[in-house]
């Protein structure tokens, strides 16, 4: 009752749990009705069914501090379907230089900051929850140069004019003619 009376903001939302949600209401809003809702209203009206049964025997907010809410919450998704979160809506993405980069779910669209030269030798978008993802395509200096969602566009149209500013600033980054083909570049 105390947590129905001041909010779930008394529970300890973790960075991944806050996560989790935000990832689960992405497919939810693009892949139907089969995710669940995990929006502050239905979590705090069915505090009962979710929450309840892993707290035992509470006697104050106190108690509540050391639950684990991304273990509750998955458990609340049948297998598979729990599975297919992380291949569906991950929170990393293996991009074609090999380096694993955090996919950023708190806009409207999943974002994926990534440097140009890691994604040389794709013309391929990322897809999350059957979308694509927004590149943030930056600089060596981690600068944003362009933001798309057509990796393969960029590459046919203004990659031509990035790269012959990009050149003169970072000589020693590879600036391929045709980066759809070129092999990433692979740097610490």
């Amino acid at each position: 009752e105390r947590i129905r009376d001041r909010g779930l903001g008394v529970l300890p939302w973790t960075a991944k749990a806050r996560q989790l949600r935000t990832r689960v209401a992405y497919l939810r809003e693009g892949l139907g009705d089969q995710w669940p809702d995990w929006s502050d209203e239905t979590l705090r009206g069915t505090l009962d069914t979710w929450l309840a049964p892993y707290l035992r025997e509470p006697r104050g907010l106190d108690d509540v501090r050391g639950i684990d809410l991304v273990t509750i919450l998955r458990s609340q998704v049948p297998y598979p379907q729990s599975v297919d979160i992380d291949r569906l809506a991950p929170t990393h993405i293996t991009v074609p230089s090999g380096r694993s980069r955090p996919v950023g779910y708190s806009g409207e669209t999943p974002t994926l900051t990534v440097r140009v030269q890691d994604m040389y030798g794709s013309t391929e978008t990322p897809v999350v929850g059957g979308r694509p993802l927004v590149l943030n395509l930056v600089s060596p200096a981690n600068r944003t140069v362009q933001i798309t969602s057509d990796l393969a566009g960029f590459w046919a149209d203004s990659y031509e004019e990035v790269r012959k500013e990009m050149a003169g600033r970072y000589p020693k980054h590879s600036w391929p003619k045709d980066p759809a083909t070129a092999r990433p570049e692979v740097r610490g």
